[in-house]
Order: structure tokens, then C-alpha cells, then sequence
């Protein structure tokens, strides 16, 4: 046998390895991301969405902690996003806003009854403007768990900004309620 017989016999089967890897990879990543990616409020209080695309894949729970400048904003409170609200299933809903200091927003969440791979907005964020300028809004931790309870490893988006325009009123506030924001 020739030296190039081996090599095809030998490449075949490797080459079967690494497209059977390749069509077994998710045609779309699952993400957990902010809505819009670049917020403009028009009013000094405002919302913005977190949003999950499970691409398929079933999803039992969700717990995402995301950070912003507590100068700039203030999150009043997080509430239950049409992917729970809206499916009819048992859920549970912990907003930690009033657990957490200012500048994060964190949220747990389970569909109690079954599981969802439904794409939609999963939290609501509430926030009132203090000054003007932006923000990033940094994901610092994504938990995505499925019915068996395993980490889904799902991905983020980056880049997201919540930007306050000079044009938007702020209200006033006293150095004591500002002090009482850090306490």
C-alpha cells in the first residue's frame, strides 16, 4: 500500500469526527440580554428590559446580577417580564433590590410547573434618573438552569448603555435621601 492510501485512510475517519462536531453545535447561541442595548429614556423615570433567547432550549430558572453607576440612576424595583407572566405556568419571582446596595440589579427567578424556550423579556427594570450622562450595564453573573437543574451555559450581551440625555428633568432630591441610598 502507497504512503497516500494510509494518509486517506487514516483522515477519513478524523474528518468525519470534526463535522459531526460541527453539525451538532447550536445553529444559535442562547443569550440573556439587555433591551434595548442602548437605552435613551425620554422621561426621568423609565424602564428597561432583560430579555433571554433560549433558542430551543427548554429553561427552568434564571438568576442574572448586572451592575450600573448608582450616581447616575436609581432602580426602584424589578418585576416579572412576559416569559413568566405570560405562559400561564407558576412562577417565582425574588426581586433583591431592596437586599442589594444600589447599583446592581439582581433578580432569581423559576417557572415552578414546567419549563419555557420561549424568546421574550423575562425581567422589567424600573429606574429614576438622578443626573445626566451614562452608564454601562455590566453583567456580572448569569445563571440559566434547565428541568434537570444543570447550568445551561448561556452567554450575554456586552456593550449595553443607558444614556440620559440633558434634555430629560431629573428631579431634585436632598443630601439625606442621597445619603440613604448607601446606607
Amino acid at each position: 500500500m502507497s504512503h497516500g492510501r494510509r494518509f486517506l485512510f487514516f483522515m477519513v475517519p478524523v474528518l468525519a469526527g470534526i463535522l459531526q462536531f460541527v453539525i451538532l453545535q447550536p445553529a444559535v447561541a442562547q443569550e440573556v440580554f439587555v433591551d434595548p442595548s442602548i437605552s435613551l429614556p425620554t422621561e426621568f423615570v423609565f424602564t428597561v428590559d432583560i430579555g433571554i433567547d433560549c433558542a430551543g432550549q427548554a429553561v427552568k430558572g434564571v438568576e442574572v446580577v448586572l451592575a450600573f453607576d448608582p450616581f447616575l440612576l436609581q432602580l426602584d424595583y424589578i418585576e416579572a417580564g412576559p416569559w413568566y407572566t405570560g405562559t400561564g405556568q407558576n412562577y417565582f419571582f425574588f426581586d433583591y433590590t431592596d437586599v442589594d446596595p444600589q447599583g446592581l440589579i439582581h433578580f432569581s427567578s423559576s417557572v415552578l410547573d414546567g419549563s419555557n424556550d420561549e424568546s421574550l423579556t423575562i425581567a422589567v427594570c424600573h429606574f429614576t434618573a438622578l443626573g445626566f450622562g451614562f452608564t454601562p450595564v455590566i453583567f456580572q453573573d448569569v445563571d440559566v438552569r434547565g428541568p434537570d437543574n444543570m447550568d445551561l451555559g448561556f452567554g450575554h450581551s456586552t456593550g449595553d448603555q443607558i444614556l440620559i440625555d440633558s434634555a430629560i428633568p431629573v428631579s431634585q432630591t436632598s443630601f439625606g435621601n442621597l445619603k440613604a441610598l448607601f446606607r
